[in-house]
């Protein structure tokens, strides 16, 4: 497991005030000065540091993913790489279902969330993915995990679209019912084939 990156206390202000703003806010109507209001400083200093909002909402929101998966990581349990994998998967969807600032800008903005999804990964979606490789090179090793080159990616994607979907599953009332499948579609997506058809060697 990765050590989680320690930042210094200035940058821990600067991007609580980043977040407070977009959660009060959305991204569209956050500006530099009100960070830098929030953040007691100047706005040349939060450009100089920041570069722009739009970086400064990115910065922001790899600091909620690495917090939080940080969390995730500390309450998983012990046991088989694939237990681990599952319950990483589906906590780091209740942890984006949950964040205020993933929902404000769901909600307010969710233009800014796009090029995301349909173009590239962004630095929150890589600590997933490099948490998601660690956990399933556990599991081949203990053999509790069969994957191929392009299980990481899929087992991303899989958890970004019920996590992306949580609004709507709030709505309907199914949001834990939906988790509850999504842990039972991934044990059975990562069992070994011959674990299910029953030839798993004593």
């Amino acid at each position: 497991m990765k050590s989680q990156r320690t930042i210094p206390a200035a940058d821990e202000k600067l991007l609580a005030a980043i977040r407070d703003s977009v959660v009060l806010h959305g991204v569209r109507r956050t500006t530099a000065n009100d960070i830098a209001e929030r953040a007691g400083i100047s706005r040349m200093t939060f450009y100089r540091r920041m570069g722009s909002v739009e970086n400064a909402v990115l910065a922001a929101l790899t600091q909620e993913f690495r917090a939080y998966t940080g969390a995730v990581q500390s309450e998983t349990p012990t046991g088989l790489g694939r237990e681990q994998l599952v319950h990483f998967a589906v906590e780091s969807v209740r942890v984006f279902a949950t964040s205020e600032l993933l929902a404000s800008i769901a909600e307010r903005d969710p233009e800014f969330l796009i090029p995301y999804v349909t173009d590239r990964l962004g630095t929150s979606q890589q600590l997933i993915l490099d948490q998601l490789n660690a956990l399933l090179d556990k599991g081949l090793q203990d053999g509790s995990i069969e994957a191929a080159a392009g299980t990481p990616t899929t087992l991303l994607l899989s958890v970004q679209g019920v996590a992306l979907s949580s609004r709507v599953l709030f709505r309907m009332g199914v949001f834990e019912e939906a988790l509850t499948e999504l842990a039972k579609m991934l044990e059975r997506y990562l069992t070994p084939s011959n674990v299910i058809s029953g030839k798993e060697q004593p």
